[in-house]
This record gives structure tokens, C-alpha cells and sequence, in this order.
């Protein structure tokens, strides 16, 4: 009696084996036939590309065609002694190392020690490093030199995802084939093959669900499909997939989808309450209800459909979902909030309407200016970015007085009055003959309000949540300024827009850096905001066109003074 077979994984079982097998990656496998054919393949190549979409298997290929002693037109022939060996991993002259676990200097030497060996069954060694953007950058230059001129029998391949981790000189070195994602028709066309193979029966249906999950990576879509064949009956079917993979069925989808554009929250929690006790994951929804949303979009793009707008501001509204957002409530708190009309816009109709602009326009980005200090104020004006009102309704301003001399900030740091502020082109300059407010008289809307000492926020919309948020912001700053690592970033950032529970937080561009640092302590900063305003927010950081001027000299002592006492010595002038 032999002994069962072990069962092997679809995606190892049917791993293409020669060039002609490859799905979808035409381009780069023409080119790999081609140097093979003229003996031009380079002595280090890198395959690059999403997870699943044949970068090692292409890597072993061309391994084998660099060996095969019966090349079939730039192809292996996948039956000499060589491409044997390689298939079935019996050789020494191929090693595959996971640069994933391999990726100190240490691994690196051994594998260096061992270069200068020829091979001892194969034409060429070949090394295939997988995952090497992990490699570290001490690894890296103890390998530039094997790299640069290795040893004429020795190929090198690497395989990665994110080459953005190879240094510029590793790069500069290697000859790079980009690997893209595969068509949802490529990766039917495999999985009816398969299902063929093996005598199972599909839906259509199911086979196209599991290749649109699959994301453009085959072995995903392999993998799934290896798990409903040993869950599904004969004949697998759309629900078996949607079952066993946890994914709400389409009128689910379609009803929340409807509670979004309609803002009707009653309907969407109860909804996402019935898909919770049929353990459905709330993540999974929000993929399935963005694929929805963007295909009602395009398709109301192209029908000129009324309800365009309501089906974009509803995509905008999951769009401001943070899924990585652990916490209280998480993502189901997310999903909920985001079937309620946004607060401001629902409040925007009841104030009265402007004569220069419409109330329904957008929130506008906020500038950010820096009040004026003790020296001669500039010729030119301060700088003041808005968004531009319609043209055709502005009505020029009469003539007034000259404008008076804005004077010089209190012991506080503050103005004692408004800085003025030249309008944007569309709007008629104030002239000379006018008076102080003519610039607050042309954008009757137009407010200030003073986050710290030596800034003020300029914005130039009626939103009531705005302006909260802009009241409270030297609380806020106060408030996050307590904790050090958080007070760089909030200091240099100015709040540009609120909308629902998510708040926007620009940061100048010449600090863009600062933005990344934000993002890591997204959690501190958020319970700082919330804290101040007495409800939960989120926040979201952008790069935005604020500018903020160097602080007045006299206040920066005041406050080293403040914080550091009687440590502070004095120092002698340098001369």
C-alpha cells in the first residue's frame, strides 16, 4: 500500500514553469526571451511588482533558461538535466534567500564568502534574493562590490514590492522589470483552467468574485480558490464565496450604499447591526461599499444623473475613513458617523446669504499670516490667500479715507486692530482714498481669530464648526503643548477645515516633514482636539499653503525665560 499523496497548495502546483506559462506580463517576458536568445541578459536583475504577480517565478525561469541546455526560442524547455534540477530544487548552484530573515550584515558575508566558488552542476550560480528591500543599508554596501562586478558565472535577481528600499547606488546597478497587477479577465482565464483540470464545477459569477477580490495578485485569487474547493460542495457558487469569505451579499451593500447618499442613518445602523450578527466585517463592508459608490459615480458621471453630487459627497464621506483607527467605537463608530449630513452644511442654508459669494460654496482653505512686530511694517501688503468669489456679483467698494498705519502689537504680542489684507484679482482693489475696514467691507464674511501670540487665522467662510474650531485653538494649542514630542507639531500647524468629525490640519510646505511626524501621533493629537472641544474627532494631515513667519525675537526669550529660570546664564558677545 503506498502512501497518500500530500496535498499541495494550488498556487505551488501550478507556479508557471517556463515563459509561455507566465499570465499577463507579455512586456517583461518578451524582453527576458529576447536576452536570453542574444546572450544580453544582465549579470543583476530586479523584479519589481505587487505580491502574487510572478515576480519569483520569473526569476526562476530566467534561471533556468541561463542553464537549459535546449532553449525553445529564449524559453526553457523545462525537461534537461538543469531545468529539472531547478524545478525541483535539487541543486546547489541555485540559492533562494529570504531577504526577509536574511537581512543583516552577517547573512550578507556568508553569502559574499561563497562567491568566488564556481558552480559545480549548473552553467551559472544563481542567487534570487526575495523581499530585498528589507535588506539593511550595512548589508547593502558590504554587497555593492559583489554586485558591481561579481564573478562571470554568478547572476544575481532580486524580488521586491517596494523598491523605493533599495539604495540609489544598488539601484543604478541592477536591471530593473516591473511586474504589474493582473486583469480580472487574465485571472478568470487561470481559474477556469484550474477548475478544468481538477473536474470541479463554478458559477461564472463566483469565478469572477474571486477574481476581482484577488486585487490583480493571481496567488491570492489561487489561494481563495484552493479554500472553496475543500469547503464548497461540487459546484461552487457566488454565495459559497461571499459565506465563506465574510463579504456582505449585494442588496446589503446596495441598502447601505442608498443610506449614504440619502442620509438616513436609521436604516444604515440597523442594517450594519444585522451584518455584525451575521458576523460580517466591517472593513470588508467599507472595501465593498467604496467599489459600489465609485461605480454609481462613474456611471452618474456619464449619464449626467442628477444625484451626482449626493453619490460624490457620500464617496468623500467613507473616503475620510481611517480603517487602521483602533480605539473606542473603531471603524463601526466611522461607518455610523458617516451616514449623518455633515453638521455645517446642514447649517450653512439658515444664515443669511452674502452678497459677494453664494453660502453654498465649499469650505475655503484658511491662510495663515503672522501679526505684525515692533519694526517698520513692509511696503507691500501681508500675504492673504482666499478663495475667490464669483466676479459677476462683486460690487466695487465707494472711496474712502486713506488707510490708517496699523499700529504696533501690545506687550501680549497682539494688534491692537485687524491687519488689513488686499483682495484676491477678481475683486476690486481697495483705493487709495479708502478707509481702514475696506478690506473686511468688500468680504463682509471675512473673520479673524487668534490662535496664539504671534499668528492670526484668516478664513473666509461662515462655518459655524470652523469657527468654533478656530475659537478653541489656543486652548488646543495649550492644551497639546503640555506634551513635548506634540508641541513642535502643533504649533506649526493651523487647522484648514472640519468636516463632520474629521479635522484637517495644514502644514507649511517648506516643513512637510512635520506632516509624517503628525500621522505618528495622529492618536495624542486627536484626544488633545477632542478633549477641548468635548466631543470625539479625527484627524487627518495634509501639506497646505500656510506660511508661518519667524516669531517675535523679544517673545522667544520671554518664554525660554519662563521655562528654563535661573538656569540661564549670560553669554559674552562674539565678535
Amino acid at each position: 500500500m503506498t502512501d497518500a499523496v500530500p496535498h499541495q497548495a494550488l498556487y505551488r502546483r501550478w507556479r508557471a514553469q517556463t515563459f509561455a506559462q507566465i499570465v499577463g506580463q507579455d512586456a517583461v517576458v518578451q524582453t527576458l526571451r529576447n536576452g536570453v536568445r542574444s546572450d544580453r541578459v544582465s549579470h543583476a536583475v530586479l523584479f519589481v511588482g505587487p505580491r502574487g504577480t510572478g515576480k519569483t517565478s520569473l526569476a526562476r525561469i530566467l534561471a533556468k533558461a541561463l542553464n537549459c541546455t535546449d532553449l525553445q526560442d529564449g524559453d526553457a524547455c523545462d525537461r534537461c538535466d538543469a531545468c529539472v534540477a531547478i524545478r525541483e530544487g535539487t541543486t546547489l548552484d541555485l540559492v533562494e534567500i529570504d531577504a526577509a530573515s536574511n537581512r543583516g550584515i552577517e547573512a550578507i558575508r556568508e553569502l559574499r564568502e561563497r562567491l568566488p566558488y564556481p558552480p559545480g552542476h549548473l552553467r551559472r550560480k544563481i542567487y534570487i534574493l526575495d523581499e530585498a528591500h528589507q535588506i539593511t543599508k550595512d548589508a547593502w554596501n558590504a554587497l555593492l562590490k559583489s554586485i558591481e562586478e561579481p564573478p562571470p558565472f554568478v547572476t544575481f535577481m532580486f524580488a521586491s514590492t517596494e523598491p523605493s528600499g533599495f539604495p540609489a547606488a544598488i539601484l543604478s546597478r541592477l536591471q530593473r522589470y516591473d511586474v504589474r497587477r493582473l486583469t480580472v479577465p487574465e485571472i478568470e482565464g487561470k481559474l477556469t483552467r484550474i477548475l478544468a483540470a481538477d473536474d470541479r464545477q463554478a458559477e461564472p459569477e463566483a469565478i469572477h468574485l474571486i477574481a476581482g477580490l484577488a486585487a490583480g495578485g493571481m496567488r491570492d485569487a489561487e489561494s481563495m480558490l484552493d479554500q472553496l474547493l475543500s469547503a464548497a460542495p461540487e459546484r461552487i457558487t457566488e454565495a459559497d464565496v461571499r459565506e465563506l469569505l465574510g463579504l456582505a451579499d449585494v442588496e446589503a451593500v446596495d441598502a447601505f450604499v442608498g443610506a449614504l447618499i440619502a442620509h438616513d442613518p436609521a436604516s444604515g445602523i440597523a442594517l450594519l447591526d444585522a451584518l455584525e450578527e451575521r458576523g460580517r466585517d466591517p472593513r470588508t463592508l467599507l472595501d465593498q461599499a467604496v467599489d459600489r459608490l465609485r461605480g454609481r459615480l462613474i456611471a452618474a458621471l456619464a449619464a449626467s444623473d442628477p444625484d451626482l453630487p449626493a453619490i460624490a459627497d457620500a464617496a468623500r464621506r467613507l473616503a475620510a475613513i481611517d480603517p487602521t483607527r483602533a480605539g473606542i467605537g473603531g471603524l463601526r463608530l466611522q461607518l455610523e458617523l458617516a451616514l449623518f449630513a455633515d453638521a455645517s452644511a446642514a447649517a450653512a442654508p439658515t444664515r443669511p446669504a452674502p452678497t459677494a459669494r453664494p453660502t453654498a460654496a465649499p469650505p475655503a482653505r484658511i491662510a495663515v499670516t503672522e501679526a505684525p512686530t515692533a519694526l517698520p511694517a513692509p511696503s507691500a501688503p501681508p500675504m492673504l490667500t482666499e478663495a475667490p468669489g464669483p466676479s459677476s456679483t462683486t460690487t466695487p467698494e465707494p472711496p474712502k479715507a486713506p488707510p490708517a498705519r496699523r499700529p504696533a502689537p501690545t506687550s501680549e504680542g497682539r494688534a491692537d486692530s485687524p491687519p488689513a489684507a488686499s483682495t484676491p484679482a477678481p475683486r476690486p482693489a481697495a483705493t487709495p482714498e479708502a478707509g481702514p475696514g475696506a478690506a473686511d467691507a468688500a468680504s463682509p464674511d471675512q473673520s479673524s481669530t487668534s490662535p496664539g501670540p504671534t499668528s492670526s487665522l484668516v478664513h473666509a467662510t461662515p462655518d459655524p464648526a470652523l469657527a468654533e474650531l478656530l475659537a478653541a485653538w489656543p486652548a488646543i494649542v495649550a492644551q497639546l503643548s503640555q506634551n513635548p514630542p506634540t508641541k513642535p507639531l502643533i504649533t506649526q500647524c493651523r487647522p484648514v477645515a472640519i468636516e463632520g468629525n474629521i479635522v484637517t490640519l495644514g502644514f507649511p510646505e517648506e516643513q512637510a516633514f512635520l506632516k509624517d511626524a503628525a500621522e505618528r501621533r495622529k492618536g495624542v493629537i486627536e484626544a488633545g482636539i477632542g478633549s477641548v472641544l468635548g466631543r470625539e474627532v479625527g484627524v487627518r494631515c495634509v501639506v497646505a499653503n500656510v506660511e508661518i513667519a519667524d516669531p517675535d525675537p523679544g517673545l522667544v526669550l520671554a518664554e525660554a525665560r519662563r521655562i528654563f529660570a535661573d538656569d540661564l546664564i549670560d553669554v559674552g558677545e562674539i565678535t
